[in-house]
């Protein structure tokens, strides 16, 4: 999870944020659970995210040692964001938990998502992008700044920023801008778009979206203009006006689906067995066509995903 890791705390720092990770504890003369929570004390929030590894055990509790800070954190009262990797996301299998480690690990997450509401990851780049969308949202309700923002440079890197994603949607994705616009009509999302997004089939939507500057409309030119949304997010979509100009924050996201195309050839060709063929209920001058094999095409989905509206 390093590469999550790092994406986090860079993230941070690049808008003053200052970040109390285990990057930068040094050496110490305590044991490693014991430092970890000694620094908890010092912090004045707890982020917690969690892969599809269970992670080093301690001895005395039994529990893993991001269990044992979660369960400090509480104990502190410090405000807790909670974020678990997307199951539809591949993980090398030396770093999946297994056994009593697999099921523990279920148990806590189970455990944190009837204590929190916890959002999904599918990347470094997404991770980072909502953990510090959650922290600029929830942080000011307990009167702590992460950071200054330049709302003139915001504005601009919006523009910027859909530029880059239209062109390197896989370099720019997970990034988080407002747009003000007017919302239209709202249907189900397509199988093919949920595959490629990670969504459920059925539980996500997508709503047409017409930015009123023209400079974002000229970028966009008929492309992202459509948002999506799952689950809870889907309902809070909907809820909002139509035809009614309204600023939303919004995510850049992407992603691949894959479609089987047929492979032809004809029966007698030498050296393939013809009980490997499907055989195509066509005849050309005598011969059988017949699919030999199927090409995988890869389709990339780009679009703008709905984080908080009005």
């Amino acid at each position: 999870m390093k590469d999550y890791r790092d994406a986090v705390i860079k993230e941070i720092i690049s808008h003053a944020g200052i970040i109390n990770a285990q990057e930068f504890f040094g050496a110490r003369d305590q044991k490693p659970l014991e430092t970890c929570l000694e620094e908890l004390t010092k912090s004045q929030v707890f982020i917690m995210f969690l892969g599809p590894r269970y992670g080093t055990i301690d001895p005395l509790s039994k529990k893993s040692f991001v269990e044992c800070e979660f369960d400090k954190a509480t104990e502190l009262k410090l405000p807790r964001f909670a974020y678990l990797m997307d199951e539809k996301h591949s993980f090398p299998v030396e770093y999946i938990s297994k056994g009593e480690d697999a099921v523990k690990l279920d148990e806590f997450k189970e455990r944190v998502k009837a204590d929190l509401t916890v959002d999904f990851f599918r990347s470094p780049s997404d991770l980072a992008a909502k953990v510090f969308a959650d922290l600029k949202r929830e942080l000011p309700k307990s009167d702590f700044k992460l950071g200054k923002e330049d709302s003139e440079k915001e504005l601009e890197s919006s523009i910027s920023l859909l530029s880059k994603f239209i062109a390197l949607p896989k370099l720019f994705h997970g990034r988080t801008i407002s747009i003000t616009g007017k919302l239209g009509i709202y249907g189900r999302a397509e199988e093919h778009e949920c595959k490629a997004l990670s969504y459920s089939y059925g539980s996500a939507i997508k709503r047409s979206f017409q930015p009123v500057d023209t400079s974002i409309n000229s970028v966009l030119s008929g492309k992202l203009n459509k948002v999506f949304a799952e689950g809870e997010q889907a309902l809070k979509l909907i809820e909002i006006p139509a035809d009614k100009e309204v600023s939303i924050i919004v995510r850049t996201v992407q992603g691949e689906y894959e479609t089987k195309q047929p492979v032809y050839g004809f029966d007698y060709e030498p050296g393939v067995a013809s009980t490997l063929f499907e055989i195509s209920a066509r005849n050309i001058n005598g011969r059988r066509r017949v699919i030999i094999d199927h090409e995988i095409e890869l389709t990339l989905v780009c679009a703008l995903e709905y984080v908080e509206g009005p």
